[in-house]
């Protein structure tokens, strides 16, 4: 399951932890709406500022985890500035999604390998990656209108 959001309101950001394209954020608050773990392309993290009145639009993308779990991932794809002009980032964060998916299958496959003789664990490991390509951006609402 994947949705697109738009938040308005004042940004509070927590931690940052500087990826090679993207920013990810340990939490953000947008308004009343709290949000953990968000990643934010480069040239969009740069209009991002603590404490002012900003506009997001957020795409939450439900991935799956070892053991069965699900994981929620925020990706900010556009930002309205204050001059009131939209920022998009689609086709970044589409190419960020389609990398760092590709490299969480393989490390799920890698993991897999060597667990797969402890009490089946590797086998978890291995069906997480096969549904790991299930797991899409909604990029039919992220090009809609804004």
């Amino acid at each position: 399951m994947s949705s697109t959001q738009k938040l308005t309101g004042i940004l509070t950001l927590g931690t940052v932890h500087h990826e090679k394209a993207a920013e990810v954020f340990l939490f953000m608050r947008v308004g009343d709406t709290y949000l953990k773990k968000v990643k934010v392309i480069g040239r969009l993290a740069t209009l991002l500022r603590d404490g002012k009145e900003c506009t997001l639009w957020v795409a939450t993308i439900r991935t799956p985890t070892p053991f069965f779990f699900k994981a929620d991932i925020h990706m900010v794809y556009a930002v309205e500035t204050d001059d009131g002009v939209v920022h998009q980032a689609i086709e970044e964060v589409r190419q960020e999604w389609a990398a760092s998916k590709t490299l969480t299958f393989f490390q799920l496959v890698g993991v897999g390998i060597p667990t797969i003789f402890l009490f089946g664990l590797g086998l978890l490991f291995w069906i997480n990656a096969l549904r790991l390509p299930f797991a899409s951006l909604p990029l039919d609402e992220m090009r809609g209108p804004s």
